[in-house]
């Protein structure tokens, strides 16, 4: 148990590592395994498809999402180039805060707290 060593911003980031990394892979995972890429871009794509947002982007923003979730989990959980990743998972939790404000989803308040720590985690990173 080495990391309870570690001064604060490491023990920090060590534990947003594991913690929001392993959230992030179960998160992207359950979207292939118990959805399906089809049943999930059809999903997202039938929601935006009701704003101004056109269809063809609707169906790719469904798979950037499918993508990016386990793709980040796994950057995240690697270690490596931290700061990049954080800034990048910072990026994708922004795309999900608006996409829930064009739905307007009460519920959005939550994804700007996982924006926050994100951006946090990248602030922090070195």
């Amino acid at each position: 148990m080495k990391c309870l060593n570690y001064e604060a911003r490491r023990f920090f980031l060590f534990g947003m590592r594991f913690f929001f990394g392993l959230w992030l892979l179960y998160v992207g995972l359950t979207k292939w395994i118990v959805m399906g890429p089809g049943t999930f871009v059809g999903f997202i794509a039938s929601q935006f498809d009701k704003t101004w947002s056109p269809h063809a982007l609707n169906v790719l923003l469904g798979w950037l999402i499918l993508i990016a979730e386990p793709v980040l989990a796994v950057a995240i959980l690697s270690g490596q180039q931290a700061r990049l990743v954080w800034s990048l998972t910072t990026l994708f939790m922004f795309l999900l805060t608006i996409g829930q404000t064009i739905l307007m989803k009460p519920d959005v308040i939550a994804n700007w707290q996982y924006t926050v720590l994100t951006l946090v985690c990248a602030a922090l990173s070195e």
